[in-house]
């Protein structure tokens, strides 16, 4: 098995940005994503990650709603969540909290929708069950 033509750095492809249309705040947008590298999805686990001491024994934790935001941030190319003059219109600074703002105004459920794009253009797109199967296999 010598043939390791396929790992050539030439044959990896770059991540395209991808449009969609979601529901947000009552109306249909287009947006834009782009995937994340590995090593920055590890930066945001970092950042996510809570640490605790169960009987002298480190215990790491990864807080699931705070990781799903910064994906968001970071996968959404289109708003740019960063923009200074967006935050502004929004009476807010920081891409989190602008995030939180634009929260306040949408439904769960688009939220979810916009969180759901976001995991699955970042491979996340498997389910529980899917996962559970491909264990067994």
């Amino acid at each position: 098995m010598k043939n390791f033509e396929d790992f050539l750095m030439e044959s990896f492809e770059e991540t395209l940005e991808v449009e969609k249309e979601i529901t947000m705040g009552g109306r249909l947008r287009k947006m834009k994503f782009k995937p994340i590298t590995a090593p920055l999805g590890d930066e945001i686990r970092r950042k996510c990650r809570k640490i605790t001491f169960i009987k002298g024994q480190k215990i790491f934790e990864t807080d699931q709603d705070k990781f799903i935001s910064n994906l968001i941030i970071e996968t959404t190319t289109y708003p740019d969540l960063k923009n200074a003059e967006l935050q502004s219109s929004w009476g807010v600074v920081g891409a989190e909290e602008l995030l939180k703002a634009m929260k306040l105004k949408m439904t769960d459920g688009e939220y979810a929708e916009w969180s759901t794009i976001v995991s699955e253009i970042n491979g996340y797109n498997k389910g529980l069950q899917e996962l559970v199967e491909e264990a067994k296999n």
